[in-house]
């Protein structure tokens, strides 16, 4: 009796498309799942790379700071990072393709580190979540902390799907656009020059 053949599904994979160098105070990346039906890769271990650089496998965050950004009426429990990223997953239309957008602001010369944290936190709220209604992650890398010279960053990874009071709302399929990436860009240069 020849053995029964078992398909797994077909795995969607992610693919990126990132805007800027590494050493620019801004750049920008977009992550799509490719076309086709099956299992999407989840967008968690990406997510979990930036809240966990020194032991991804660990179960505790090691970056410097962790911080869930939500609209202000938005339910309180979507503010733990792993329900609002698997319930965003859970509830996301199977036809939309946009995944995630992560924004990388990168703080050259920086005095310390709650100073210019605080400008992205602020930044981010005010460009994403407030005028948008989109969730993000907000996450701070220290790089000197393991005796590396890249400058501290943070980066801004922002769910492209607006939360209201109800739940989850319209997508945002402009987020990452070429114009919208450039308009970001200007107002954090913008916000940077204004100190």
């Amino acid at each position: 009796m020849p053995k029964p053949t078992i398909k797994t599904p077909k795995t969607i994979a992610l693919k990126s498309f990132w805007d800027g160098e590494p050493d620019d105070a801004f750049t920008f990346a977009r992550h799509n799942w490719e076309a086709g039906k099956g299992v999407r890769q989840s967008i968690a271990p990406k997510i979990l790379a930036k809240r966990r650089p020194a032991a991804k496998e660990g179960k505790i965050d090691t970056a410097e700071r962790v911080e869930v950004l939500l609209p202000a009426h938005a339910p309180q429990l979507y503010a733990d990072v792993d329900f609002l990223v698997h319930n965003f997953e859970e509830a996301y239309p199977a036809d939309e393709s946009l995944a995630l957008a992560q924004v990388t602001l990168r703080f050259k010369d920086a005095p310390n580190l709650h100073g210019p944290y605080e400008k992205a936190r602020a930044w981010a709220r005010h460009e994403y979540v407030e005028n948008r209604g989109l969730p993000l992650i907000l996450v701070l890398h220290a790089p000197f902390r393991m005796g590396s010279d890249n400058p501290p960053h943070a980066h801004a990874m922002i769910l492209p799907r607006r939360l209201t009071r109800f739940g989850w709302g319209k997508v945002d399929r402009q987020l990452g656009a070429d114009r919208d990436r450039e308009a970001a860009r200007a107002s954090w240069l913008s916000t940077l020059a204004n100190r």
